[in-house]
């Protein structure tokens, strides 16, 4: 990693990192740094991670869900901790199979229900990994469609997933936001230099994760996306080289992002300001 000290602020956070002249600190407002993609419910000690993330200068996450059981959590924390959990609310194309057809419409009355509550819908998608023929293709579209349908309906906007149907989630992205004019983010999608020049005249957001930490492949990708439309995420708890995400680890993406943008053209300003615009608030 390239952050080898933090020094936290009252309205900040200073990053101590190797320069060509030596080290210096980077500081980057707090007000750029919200985690756009975790699943908070997972964790056994919430405060404590909230806690770690703000002492990064983290000062909001989105927390996608994936179910009923999720969504319901995630509208618990958002409860306990409303200065800082953004809901999202969904049902995760992995799950589309494991429900049953009642669950199923348990899960879709319930998101339905509580759309207005949501900040976004997500986190919904495609997964090929697990959807392999035609027909498990198709039952994991016509349950994206729904739910678009409904964040539509809401006018929110939606968290991607997009794992081995990379081209596949993209396009539903770029319809919905063609045809709805809401915004759509595209999680951990910087795989292919080809499909980031797509989504960048599409005006469709992408965020990049923890991998850029360990990657050079991975960052050099970021450098792809638009300036306009890059966020940050952690995917916590997604694990990264044996160690599971942290929501303070934003800190660190935003910094090697901002440290090593060509041109110097992504700023803490420009990613909080993204965000807003992703969040509809700007």
């Amino acid at each position: 990693m390239i952050a080898h000290e933090t020094r936290a602020r009252s309205n900040g956070v200073a990053f101590l990192i190797r320069m060509t002249n030596g080290y210096g600190f980077l500081y980057i407002d707090n007000m750029s740094l919200v985690d756009c993609h975790c699943h908070l419910y997972t964790l056994a000690r919430v405060k404590t991670a909230i806690l770690r993330a703000r002492d990064a200068g983290v000062t909001k996450a989105v927390v996608v869900s994936e179910d009923q059981p999720s969504m319901e959590q995630t509208l618990r924390l958002r409860d306990a901790f409303p200065e800082f959990v953004l809901p999202g609310l969904g049902i995760h194309p992995v799950n589309v199979f494991s429900m049953s057809p009642q669950e199923w419409e348990r899960a879709f009355s319930f998101l339905k229900s509580h759309a207005h509550e949501a900040s976004c819908i997500g986190e919904i998608g495609l997964d090929f990994k697990y959807a392999t023929t035609e027909k498990e293709q198709e039952k994991q579209r016509k349950a994206l469609h729904v739910q678009m349908e409904v964040a539509a309906d809401n006018h929110l906007p939606i968290n991607l997933h997009s794992r081995r149907a990379l081209r596949q989630t993209m396009e539903e992205a770029i319809a919905f936001h063609r045809n709805t004019g809401l915004p759509a983010l595209l999680h951990w999608f910087a795989h292919s230099e080809k499909l980031l020049r797509r989504t960048n005249r599409e005006g469709i957001f992408v965020s990049v994760g923890p991998s850029i930490l360990f990657s050079e492949e991975a960052l050099n990708l970021a450098y792809t996306i638009d300036p306009q439309l890059i966020l940050v995420e952690t995917d916590t708890p997604v694990p990264f080289k044996g160690k599971p995400a942290s929501l303070a680890w934003v800190g660190e993406v935003a910094e090697r992002l901002i440290a090593n943008y060509p041109q110097n053209q992504l700023t803490s300003r420009k990613l909080y300001g993204n965000t807003q615009r992703f969040l509809q608030k700007a």
